[in-house]
């Protein structure tokens, strides 16, 4: 008899007050109608798709984490916390691109290596566009500058430095009520104390959730087009 996987409840989807996105609870309806059992979540398209929401599900904790940390009454215990944060919330959107690619990867039979399966791999490009074509390899290409980025910062933060967040208080902040006082970031990777002391004016501050507000709709679509794949390439 048909049975649903219900692979998005072993995700962080099951913490957080949220939605789990349209194409994940389709794919799933999807799921129900073509296999049987409950040998069915161990089919292979359930093992990546699963993993993808599973990705998709870590970057809204890490945001949902966020916004529970820029509420806190000490602002400086706020800050020392969001920047830690933020390492893992860009870690977690660089998974979840690779998530994709290795979707894309295992469907089309890309026969790469595991290094290979990744956005920022000319190899990866040249094998998905001999298997599919070139629609489907354009209708990644569309996403190439949001993988830019997030791999730009995944890589500073990850590697390098952590994301420069400071509390930010009209006045010395023991005299400045709670409510005046805001938790912010430097937009630039890499950031060092030194360059902030030498650059205040220059330097350009936005809430640590900036990039998630930014990121989030582009991810979500490009969950969506890694389901279409995914589904289009499921056979019992």
């Amino acid at each position: 008899m048909p049975m649903k996987t219900w692979f998005y409840n072993r995700t962080a989807y099951k913490l957080l007050n949220i939605p789990v996105p349209k194409c994940f609870t389709e794919l799933d309806e999807y799921f129900d109608r073509l296999f049987s059992g409950s040998g069915a979540m161990l089919h292979p398209s359930v093992t990546l798709v699963e993993n993808l929401c599973r990705r998709m599900a870590d970057v809204e904790l890490y945001a949902s984490y966020i916004s529970e940390a820029q509420k806190s009454p000490d602002t400086f215990k706020g800050a020392i916390l969001i920047g830690t944060l933020l390492v893992g919330y860009f870690n977690a959107c660089k998974s979840l691109i690779d998530a994709g690619a290795i979707a894309l990867a295992t469907v089309y039979n890309l026969n790469l290596p595991n290094k290979e399966m990744d956005f920022s791999k000319s190899k990866f490009w040249k094998q998905l566009n001999e298997k599919t074509g070139p629609i489907i390899v354009d209708r990644y290409k569309a996403f190439g500058s949001l993988f830019k980025e997030i791999i730009v910062w995944r890589d500073a933060a990850v590697h390098r430095l952590t994301p420069f967040v400071v509390t930010h208080s009209p006045d010395e902040p023991s005299k400045v009520p709670r409510e005046k006082k805001k938790i912010k970031m430097v937009a630039q990777p890499d950031t060092e104390i030194s360059t902030v002391v030498k650059a205040t004016k220059s330097i350009s501050w936005v809430d640590p959730l900036h990039y998630h507000r930014q990121w989030k709709s582009q991810l979500l679509n490009f969950c969506n087009d890694v389901c279409v794949d995914i589904r289009g390439q499921t056979v019992e």
